[in-house]
């Protein structure tokens, strides 16, 4: 038979346990179980459900567990004495108790999935259902919850639904409570959950055998044999004797399945294969085997097989119990009557009967004790809560008399201390006006300290300036001094030279003195200009502009004015952008045209080696190069200006502007060119910036 995603979900368990096992590596849950707990449950392990009992009384006397927890372990204990009205009453105990804290919510959960599970036994499977559905929803909304709670109620609502015939339902909740069991066990690969699991699944095989689904119980019995060769991969050495158990009634249940299925044949086989083995011996393992005798007609073996289960009880002394009766006499009955025993009918229906007696005696007699009992206990629970009322009355007076006391001691402490306040109040104001007395008087003082510190910040303001204004115009002088002396040296020298009796100059020497007298004559007009132009830098007024000009015929001029493209120490090229070359400028041409000569002038002059300066012959080891770029922005026109020179810091990006700053003084210059041609610029509504995002040299942008 084909397995459904039921055995997906193995495979995928058995190399989760593979690896956790390899790894050595176990992750466990936090719980809330607490020392006591631990002894309480060795105590149920050990079957000594007496003890239990005792101990759970001892640990809430002591106070060591709470009472919600200690009806939980007494519902456990009676349970597996089988007192189950006792089970029952404390379990309800649990589930009905207000849950105020994680551990009683702990404690609910465990108690409503053990109500509900002994409810399916008593067959109670409607009432069943009307516990453990709300109990699933709300542990469903539980923040944490353990998966093995959740998913044995999923098995239990299965088992209700299937007995009463809601197949499809009880289905899909067995499903889900496989896969959660088989998850647990996946991501807690720890010996007690992979049993669980196992468990689990045997259960369902074993319902649906019960209510004759064989088809689904041979389904479940494959999917726990799957679990079972996991166990025996990882634990096998743990609990060798519990692994046998479950081997022998998954074989029973197969076996069951087969026959009901019609495959007589292979149920054969495995009930010879199970009838010699240590499981097939036991009471369990005969009462199943009996049972595969008498579904698969072989009446007169199963007769025999209850012989030998009888002779065993025999021996162990069989009590006169309902259970016993169901296990042990009627199977043997019903057996013989097929098998046409008619001496064995008659002595098994008088013991039937002999016993029957005796057991509804004995199971009235324990009800009624077991009925006594709970009574007694709900009075003494009803006298212990009518003890905690009154208890907690007298607490109530006793709060409110001490509360009467504390509120009239304070009373009169505070009255008291309201005089103390009041004296001390008008002593404190007193003090209070002196104290503003006196921080007026500190106040004039701290308002008189600081208009005499500022006063000396402004002085020292006024003196730094000072001082600055008049390093400036020493350098300016010393500057100037250079500018003028420099040229005129030149000039005086060449005038004595040509103006020698008997001087004979042939023509390429009387070319460059001419050549070098025109252009120190330049340089000398070209200083005189810009000091010209350099009393009108602080002016404000608008210069006007009449001039409607070529954008390119003020590069022109200015290329041509500034006599750049004669430099022999650089590459100068001119760049025309889209849109600039046609565009038309509303300006006045002659200082447009100046800026712009300024401009290059200072290009030029700052990507010529320093050493070149002061040795006209020499040439550069490397020509620089200088890029006049026209360009369109929006609607106004950008002059850039851009060298391979020296550059500038970005920090010194407004200081240059600045009149009379030379950044390098091995530089011939005033430092007014720049200052001359960004107050012009800002005359004509544009401007002249430092571009600092370039670094090979220095790129200036003239916005017109």
């Amino acid at each position: 038979m084909k397995l459904k995603h039921t055995s997906v979900i193995l495979i995928v368990l058995t190399a989760g346990l593979m690896l956790a096992v390899s790894c050595g590596r176990e992750d466990r849950k936090i719980s809330q179980v607490t020392h006591a707990d631990s002894v309480l449950f060795d105590a149920g392990r050990a079957m000594d459900y007496e003890k239990l009992l005792a101990l759970t009384d001892s640990f809430e006397h002591a106070g060591i567990i709470s009472h919600n927890n200690a009806n939980r372990w007494r519902g456990v204990g009676y349970s597996n004495l089988g007192q189950v009205r006792h089970a029952e009453f404390y379990y309800r105990n649990v589930v009905d108790a207000p849950v105020k804290t994680e551990q009683d919510e702990y404690y609910y959960n465990k108690s409503v999935r053990r109500l509900a599970e002994l409810l399916v036994k008593r067959g109670e499977y409607e009432e069943a259902l009307r516990v453990a559905v709300p109990a699933l929803t709300r542990l469903r909304e539980s923040k944490d919850y353990s998966d093995k709670d959740y998913a044995i109620l999923l098995n239990t609502i299965g088992c209700c639904q299937l007995n009463l015939g809601q197949l499809k339902e009880a289905a899909d909740n067995y499903d889900a409570a496989c896969q959660r069991m088989v998850k647990l066990a996946a991501t807690d690969s720890t010996k007690r959950n992979l049993d669980d699991a196992i468990m689990v699944v045997d259960e369902i095989a074993q319902n649906y055998i019960t209510t004759k689904h064989f088809d689904r119980a041979l389904h479940w019995a494959e999917i726990a044999d799957s679990l079972m060769e996991v166990r025996s991969t990882h634990v096998a050495a743990h609990r060798v004797q519990l692994v046998e158990d479950y081997q022998g009634r998954l074989a029973l249940h197969r076996m069951l399945a087969l026959q009901g299925l019609g495959m007589r044949r292979e149920a054969a086989s495995l009930y010879r294969e199970l009838a010699g083995t240590r499981f097939g011996m036991s009471d369990e393992g005969l009462i199943g085997l009996a049972a595969y005798l008498m579904e698969a007609g072989r009446f007169t073996e199963a007769a025999e097989n209850f012989d030998h289960l009888n002779q065993l009880a025999k021996t162990r002394g069989i009590e006169p119990t309902l259970d016993n009766i169901n296990v042990y006499l009627l199977p043997k009955f019903r057996a013989n009557v097929m098998a046409g025993r008619r001496d064995s009918v008659l002595s098994v229906g008088l013991r039937l009967c002999e016993m029957l007696d005796s057991a509804l005696l004995s199971a009235k007699k324990s009800d009624a004790a077991e009925l006594a009992t709970i009574y007694e206990t709900q009075q003494k629970e009803n006298m212990i809560a009518w003890q905690r009322a009154d208890m907690a009355k007298q607490r109530t007076k006793y709060i409110l008399l001490v509360s009467f006391l504390v509120v009239a001691a304070l009373a009169f402490f505070t009255y008291h201390r309201i005089q103390v306040q009041r004296r001390l109040a008008h002593a404190y104001q007193q003090l209070e006006d002196a104290n503003t007395k006196l921080e007026n008087a500190n106040t004039k003082l701290e308002n008189a300290n600081q208009q005499l510190e500022q006063k000396n910040e402004q002085l020292t303001v006024a003196n730094e300036r000072a001082e600055e204004s008049s390093r400036m115009k020493t350098n300016f002088i010393q500057q100037i001094s250079h500018e003028i002396r420099t040229p005129l040296n030149i000039l005086s020298g060449f005038t004595q030279v040509i103006t020698m009796p008997d001087m004979d100059l042939d023509d390429e020497t009387r070319q460059d003195i001419n050549r070098q007298i025109n252009e120190n004559t330049n340089r000398i007009t070209g200083l005189v200009n810009k000091m010209l132009e350099l009393s009108d830098v602080n002016s404000r007024a608008v210069i006007e502009q009449n001039d409607s000009v070529l954008a390119v015929q003020i590069a022109a001029q200015a290329t041509e004015d500034s006599g750049i493209t004669t430099a022999e120490h650089l590459n100068f090229d001119m760049e025309i952008g889209d849109g600039a070359d046609s565009a038309m400028l509303q300006t006045n041409l002659a200082a447009a045209t100046r800026i712009l000569t300024l401009l290059l002038d200072n290009a030029r002059k700052f990507t010529k080696g320093a050493e070149a300066l002061h040795h006209i012959d020499e040439e550069p080891l490397e020509k620089k190069s200088v890029v006049l770029r026209l360009a369109k922005e929006n609607d106004r026109i950008l002059f850039i200006v851009e060298d391979t020179g020296i550059g500038i810091p970005a920090e010194e990006s407004e200081h240059i502007f600045d009149e009379f700053v030379q950044l390098n003084e091995y530089y011939d210059g005033t430092g007014i060119g720049l200052t001359v041609a960004r107050s012009l610029a800002r005359r004509l509504g544009g401007d002249v910036v430092l571009d600092t995002s370039y670094t090979a040299g220095a790129r200036f942008v003239f916005k017109v």
